[in-house]
């Protein structure tokens, strides 16, 4: 855990899970606890084209709507910089996300700026007593997971479980659960569900560095 203030948590959505698959929708939350979410506009990178049908049906994003809602990649890396770099970020899928957010930086020609941790280590370090063996905290950290779970939108999107991962760190700190898990008033949303926003068009179509 960082030294002051929230842990950082970051959840990814991607075009599928194959080797071409790239990432378009990014969420994380900051040391304060607020979360933030991009869509990403793969249309500046030229080598991002694959599509999975199979998974637009789970996260319930277009191929058109991150054109029209999407931030170009470039900006995406700068935000991810400026609000995560150097910071040990926790996620309950870090093979996959780190794998994205390298897609995503790579992309760019650049390093990933920031480490990633499995979020069962964070909550070991607090749920785990003295004299307990690992599985008997597991067991602990697995109940804490249904509690949570049980109140959640139920809903697939970044945003949304980068909220039900920090409800687990406040929950495992003796904080209460809320429903909406922490996300605050929620904008308004999209025929699927998920977040619905226009970005200007100037920052439309930003493209990434030589």
């Amino acid at each position: 855990m960082d030294a002051a203030g929230f842990p950082c948590f970051l959840d990814v959505e991607a075009t599928g899970f194959g080797q071409d698959s790239y990432p378009i929708e990014i969420a994380w939350s900051d040391e304060v606890g607020e979360i933030h979410r991009c869509l990403i506009d793969p249309t500046p990178i030229p080598a991002w084209s694959f599509w999975d049908a199979e998974a637009e049906r789970v996260h319930g994003i277009d191929r058109e709507r991150l054109t029209r809602n999407g931030w170009a990649p470039d900006y995406v890396a700068t935000r991810l910089t400026e609000a995560l770099g150097g910071k040990t970020v926790y996620t309950d899928a870090p093979d996959y996300d780190a794998r994205w957010v390298g897609v995503l930086f790579q992309a760019l020609g650049q390093q990933v700026p920031f480490r990633f941790e499995h979020i069962d280590e964070l909550l070991l370090s607090i749920l785990r007593k003295p004299d307990d063996a690992v599985w008997q905290a597991m067991v602990r950290i697995d109940q804490l997971k249904r509690e949570v779970a049980a109140v959640s939108s139920g809903k697939h999107s970044a945003g949304y479980d980068v909220g039900y991962l920090l409800q687990l760190w406040r929950r495992a700190n003796g904080g209460a659960v809320k429903m909406n898990h922490g996300i605050g008033p929620l904008p308004e949303t999209t025929v699927t569900g998920t977040f619905a926003r226009v970005k200007p068009i100037s920052e439309r179509h930003l493209r990434p560095k030589a």
